[in-house]
């Protein structure tokens, strides 16, 4: 499904959490948002999937603007203090809730046969101890297993540092799957990348 934003912005308490933005995500491709670090990720992430209300603009799926099918479809990935995990829980405890949100089995033998997919073993070990690239694989798939998801947004990965490569390669397979894949980083990361911003917080073309 399609994902487009035009002039889309959002109001704080006490001036604007994103500035107008815009830009538009296809099924089948990663589409990379740039922009400083801020709540305006997270605001962008929340005006995506439907979960805030919009100072000015208007947000579409497919060419309809209905907020309901837009939280059926999309499915926010690791917003920070929205649908990130808490970082003090195991890891098994932090995939199980996941998974639950997600829909899926969540049990322990579940939850561990996750874990085992991925190659990871670490299951007691506190959420905050994986890898940042790891973390956010994790979190994309478990996304992903939701029948309805039909876009993912995740929410500034490069938040925790390491190497971008592992998880813009996730994303990129779960993409080819035909899901429509937005990522939001900071100009930074898109430099390591070597990939162009082709959208950016607060610019509204």
């Amino acid at each position: 499904m399609e994902l487009t934003a035009h002039s889309v912005s959002v109001a704080g308490l006490h001036g604007p959490l994103l500035l107008p933005t815009t830009l538009a995500a296809h099924p089948g491709h990663v589409t990379l948002v740039a922009g400083d670090p801020g709540y305006g990720h997270v605001a962008l992430a929340l005006a995506l999937g439907g979960r805030v209300p919009l100072a000015q603009g208007e947000v579409a799926l497919d060419g309809d603007p209905n907020e309901d099918l837009r939280r059926r479809h999309v499915t926010l990935v690791d917003v920070p203090d929205v649908t990130a995990p808490e970082d003090a829980v195991s890891v098994r405890s932090a995939v199980a809730e996941q998974l639950a949100l997600a829909g899926r089995p969540a049990s322990r033998a579940a939850t561990r046969a996750f874990l085992a997919g991925h190659g990871v073993d670490a299951a007691r070990d506190r959420f905050e101890t994986l890898p940042a690239s790891t973390r956010t694989v994790l979190l994309m798939h478990a996304a992903a297993t939701r029948a309805a998801t039909r876009v993912l947004v995740v929410a500034a990965p490069d938040r925790f540092g390491g190497d971008p490569t592992g998880w813009y390669a996730a994303a990129e397979q779960l993409a080819a799957t035909g899901l429509t894949v937005v990522v939001q980083v900071t100009h930074a990361t898109a430099r390591l990348l070597a990939l162009p911003a082709t959208f950016e917080l607060g610019v509204d073309r």
